[in-house]
C-alpha cells in the first residue's frame, strides 16, 4: 500500500476545513426512489419509441419487413438498428439467434470449391500427406469457401485436416467401403443451415453401401446434402463424387444414374454437382452434363466464368506442377478433369485453378478449383422440392 499511497502526506489547509469535512450520506430509501424513478423514465422513452413505429403503419399489424421499412423512414431512425425476421429454425435451445440471420433479397454470393486431396498412402515420398497437411489447410483458410466436397480423404486423414483449419467447417460423408475414401463436404454453419444429407453408389444397387458397378476399378459413390442460405433462406443441394478412372462404361453409367437422382433429391432447386470426373472435356461424359440432347444441359464453373483467375486450366497434374516441358504441356492441358456443374439460374463471377506451391512441393496431385458463385434473388427461383 505504501507504493499507491503517499508516505508522509501533506497536512490539511485549515481554510478549507469545512469542505474537507464528512458530508451527510443520502439515505437508503433516497437513492432506491432514484433509482427506480430512472427506470421507470427509461420504460417510458421505449414505449414512445415502439407507439411511434406503430403509429406511422396506421395502428394495424404488420410483417416484420414491413415494421423495418417503416421504422426506418421516420426522423432519427436512419442508423437505428433494422428489423429482421427470424425463423424458429434459427434460434438456439436457449432462445438466441444463430449468426448470420439477417433476411436480404438481393442476389447473394457463395465461395464453392472441389479439393481431392490424394489420399494419405505410403509410397508418396516428399509428396506424403505428413508434408503437405498444413499446406492443403493453410489454403482452405485463406480462400475460405463456404462449400467444400473433397474427394479420396480417409478417416483418420479427413480428421486431422479438420483439426488444423482455423475457421471451424462441419463436415459430412461415409467411406465408400470399409476402410476406404470419403467423398465428404465440408459447410461453412455460419453460412448455411444444413437440412439433410445422404449418399448412393454408382452401382447396379445404388442404395447397397460398398458395392462396385459396371466395368469400375473401385468402388464410387456420391455424397449429397441439402442445404438453406442463412440470408436469404434459400435452399440448395450439393452433390459430390468421384467417377472411375479407369471403366468407361462406369462413367457412362454411372453419370445417367447421377442425374436421375439428383432429379429425384433436388427437383427444380439450385445445386452444385462437383468433384473428380476423371475425364476430359472432350468426352461423352462431359458432353451428357453440358450439351446431350436430353441431358442435363449443365453448366461448368471454369468456361462461364465472368472472370478467371490465372491462366491455368487444368486440375491434374500429377506433383508436376505447372512447368512447361514440351510434349507434356499439351497434354497436362487437357487434365481439367475436376468440375463444378451448376443450374443455369446461377451466374459465375470468378473461378480460379489455385495453383500455388510451397519450394516446389503442392498440396495435392490435383490442384484445388474454386468458384464463387452468384444466386438470383429468391423471388426468382422455384422453391425446393420437399423430400
Amino acid at each position: 500500500m505504501s507504493g499507491f499511497f503517499p508516505t508522509n502526506p501533506a497536512p490539511r489547509n485549515p481554510y478549507y476545513r469545512h469542505s474537507q469535512s464528512r458530508r451527510p450520506r443520502a439515505s437508503t430509501s433516497d437513492r432506491v426512489f432514484v433509482l427506480v424513478g430512472t427506470i421507470v423514465v427509461f420504460m417510458l422513452f421505449l414505449g414512445y419509441q415502439s407507439f411511434r413505429d406503430v403509429a406511422a403503419l396506421g395502428g394495424s399489424p404488420a410483417t416484420i419487413e414491413q415494421q423495418a421499412a417503416a421504422a426506418a423512414a421516420l426522423p432519427g431512425n436512419e442508423n437505428r438498428p433494422r428489423l429482421r425476421a427470424v425463423t424458429a429454425d434459427q434460434e438456439t435451445e436457449t432462445g438466441q439467434e444463430t449468426p448470420q440471420t439477417q433476411l436480404s433479397s438481393s442476389p447473394f454470393s457463395l465461395k464453392i470449391m472441389t479439393f481431392n486431396l490424394r489420399f494419405a498412402g505410403t509410397g508418396d515420398g516428399l509428396n506424403s500427406w505428413r508434408y503437405r497437411k498444413d499446406h492443403v489447410a493453410d489454403i482452405i483458410d485463406r480462400h475460405h469457401p463456404a462449400i467444400m466436397g473433397t474427394q479420396e480423404g480417409l478417416k483418420t486423414q479427413l480428421a486431422e485436416l479438420e483439426s488444423l483449419l482455423k475457421h471451424p467447417y462441419e463436415r459430412f460423408g461415409v467411406e465408400r467401403e470399409e476402410n476406404g475414401e470419403f467423398e465428404q463436404i465440408f459447410y461453412d454453419a455460419a453460412v448455411l443451415e444444413r437440412l439433410d444429407n445422404g449418399n448412393f453408389w454408382l452401382s447396379e444397387k445404388p442404395d447397397t453401401p460398398g458395392t462396385q458397378g459396371w466395368d469400375a476399378a473401385c468402388v464410387r459413390m456420391v455424397t449429397w446434402g441439402k442445404f438453406r442460405l442463412r440470408a436469404t433462406q434459400q435452399e440448395l443441394f450439393v452433390f459430390n463424387t468421384q467417377l472411375d478412372h479407369v471403366g468407361a462404361k462406369s462413367r457412362e453409367e454411372g453419370s445417367t444414374l447421377l442425374w436421375e437422382r439428383i432429379q429425384g433429391i433436388a427437383g427444380d432447386a439450385p445445386f452444385f454437382l462437383m468433384g473428380d470426373f476423371n475425364t476430359y472435356r472432350h468426352t461423352s461424359t462431359y458432353s451428357y452434363f453440358t450439351s446431350q440432347e436430353g441431358g442435363p444441359q449443365l453448366r461448368e464453373a471454369w468456361p462461364e466464368a465472368a472472370k478467371q483467375i490465372g491462366d491455368v486450366s487444368y486440375t491434374y497434374h500429377g506433383w508436376a506442377g505447372v512447368k512447361n516441358d514440351g510434349e507434356k504441356t499439351a497434354v497436362r492441358a487437357a487434365n481439367h478433369i475436376d468440375w463444378i456443374f451448376y443450374r443455369p439460374q446461377m451466374t459465375v463471377l470468378t473461378t480460379e485453378v489455385i495453383t500455388e506451391d510451397r519450394k516446389g512441393r503442392y498440396p495435392s496431385d490435383h490442384y484445388p478449383i474454386q468458384a464463387e458463385v452468384l444466386f438470383p434473388s429468391p423471388a426468382e427461383l422455384p422453391p425446393a422440392r420437399a423430400n
